[in-house]
């Protein structure tokens, strides 16, 4: 397969987990996919997408730093005030997929390291009573150095250079995500996978003490306080939050949300939503 190990499993587990048909917007293209499609494009085909599908009408702007709010706004009518969209805006509504669990060794030939990537989809949205514990738990698993995937696999095992998890939630859709993602030589992949699926398994068996996650929340609430500290972020959250027809109180409500979960709280959370049994797992690499 072409590609870098990491690019060549995110799109097979993209692939796999979210299987919308060919042609649609939210299909996952496989690398070599990408590349024809780039070759065939012509500079009319990029005109027009510019003069057909781009335009200002019901845009969202955001922007932090020291400046003249005033002035900034006649920036923005002179730049962008006559620039109308051809056609109404509509969203592509996404969907989620209940799949099967599927384990796949994806040939990167030539390759000094290999890449893991494992996942499974949720039915959830962001507005979800179980978000706040769902994000606390992935932060206890593999958000941050000391979470118990990267301290078992890449201190404790020394089998990862990188080691993290992850946890998404629409805020429009009822689609969530939770994944995996490691790079290793190629000789530890098998090593690599059952400390993760011990991990994960001993998380949902057991849970987390009550003292870990103390820690874990208050580690979860400092990263999410450093975010907003810096400008480009916080102007994207800002307009991203123009467009869903929130505010800033929404955060507030889920950090206190944080804050006040229980050790039995998040287990039982992570109990109903993660099985381990149903992760799906992509490695590449030159394993031969």
């Amino acid at each position: 397969m072409r590609g870098d190990p990491g690019a060549i499993a995110d799109v097979q587990l993209a692939r796999h987990l979210h299987p919308y048909p060919k042609g649609h917007p939210l299909y996952a293209e496989t690398i070599d996919e990408q590349l024809q499609n780039t070759r065939n494009v012509s500079r009319e085909d990029a005109l027009r997408c510019y003069r057909d599908l781009l335009g200002a009408t019901g845009a969202e702007f955001a922007a932090v730093g020291d400046f003249d709010p005033d002035e900034l706004v006649k920036l923005m009518e002179q730049l962008f005030g006559d620039w109308k969209s051809p056609y109404p805006y509509a969203r592509v509504v996404a969907r989620h997929f209940d799949r099967p669990a599927r384990e796949r060794r994806l040939p990167a030939p030539d390759k000094a390291n290999a890449a893991l990537r494992a996942g499974l989809n949720i039915e959830m949205r962001s507005d979800h009573p179980d978000y706040p514990a769902l994000l606390l738990a992935d932060f206890l698993l593999g958000g941050s150095a000391t979470a118990r995937i990267p301290a078992r696999v890449r201190e404790k095992d020394g089998l990862s250079y990188s080691a993290y998890s992850s946890f998404w939630a629409s805020a429009l859709d009822p689609v969530a995500s939770f994944r995996i993602s490691a790079i290793f030589a190629p000789q530890n992949r098998a090593r690599v996978e059952r400390a993760i699926h011990e991990e994960l398994e001993r998380a949902v068996r057991e849970g987390f003490p009550a003292a870990e996650v103390k820690a874990g929340k208050s580690g979860l609430l400092k990263a999410r306080q450093l975010a907003r500290t810096r400008d480009a972020a916080l102007a994207g959250r800002l307009a991203n939050y123009l467009f869903l027809q929130r505010t800033f109180a929404w955060e507030e409500t889920l950090e206190k949300r944080i804050a006040s979960l229980s050790a039995e709280e998040v287990h039982a959370a992570l109990r109903r939503y993660l099985d381990p049994a149903m992760l799906s797992v992509m490695a590449a690499g030159d394993f031969k």
